[in-house]
């Protein structure tokens, strides 16, 4: 015959219960070395009784401890992950809370939606949209003070560069002039001949005589030149 089906409660009598302890704590670990041996997987097993006292097994090829070292390992890692999956999960769904709320503003900013608002929201709206301007205007008087200043040290810079050249002018104009002062032939061209090279003069001596008789040479040529 059979065993019969036995309900897995807990057992009453100490006895009984010590026994079967006993037992199948001794199946267990039997159980796990098969299982180390037959498979090479590193297996580690700890036991308390109800009275307190502990019972371990570990595969014959390993350390409890370093086995006991790695499952916490392994367990950090994996709650770590776990962890950050969650912390990002509860981001998204937050910056789509904001997203929703910011969108919701936008159109109210905008006039839309406004069916739902009632009297007081509407107040509080426009009170928020002149504080609003009020600030954009300020910002555009900064702005525009900032580029006035801009513009006025410009024109002073403007203005001393054009200082400087005016004073420069006549320096400029006296090179040019020294530059462009006619040269020899250009003189005897002017005064018909008159100028003299190489210290001999193709024409007879002109001298200017007032027009005072008191003041008047003797001896000049009669040809001479009177003012």
């Amino acid at each position: 015959m059979g065993r019969g089906k036995i309900e897995i409660k807990r057992i009453e009598n100490t006895s009984s219960r010590q026994v079967t302890f006993s037992k199948r704590r001794g199946g267990l670990l039997k159980k796990a070395n098969e299982l180390a041996i037959l498979c090479d997987a590193q297996v580690g097993v700890i036991i308390f009784s109800s009275t307190g006292k502990m019972f371990e097994f570990c595969s014959p090829t390993n350390n409890l401890q370093c086995l006991i070292d790695k499952y916490q390992k392994h367990v950090s890692v994996q709650g770590e992950g776990f962890g950050a999956r969650q912390q990002l999960m509860y981001e998204m769904k937050r910056m789509e809370a904001d997203n929703d709320k910011l969108e919701v503003l936008i159109r109210q900013y905008l006039g839309k939606d406004l069916t739902s608002f009632s009297l007081n929201d509407m107040i509080q709206l426009e009170q928020q949209l002149e504080s609003s301007i009020d600030k954009v205007r300020k910002r555009k008087d900064e702005v525009l003070s900032q580029q006035l200043t801009n513009l006025r040290r410009k024109e002073n810079i403007l203005e001393d560069q054009n200082n400087y050249l005016y004073r420069m002018m006549p320096d400029i104009n006296a090179m040019v002039a020294i530059d462009q002062k006619p040269g020899p032939s250009a003189m005897m061209d002017l005064f018909g001949g008159v100028y003299q090279q190489d210290g001999v003069s193709e024409f007879p001596a002109y001298r200017l005589q007032p027009m005072q008789p008191n003041l008047q040479q003797v001896g000049f040529m009669s040809h001479g030149l009177q003012l």
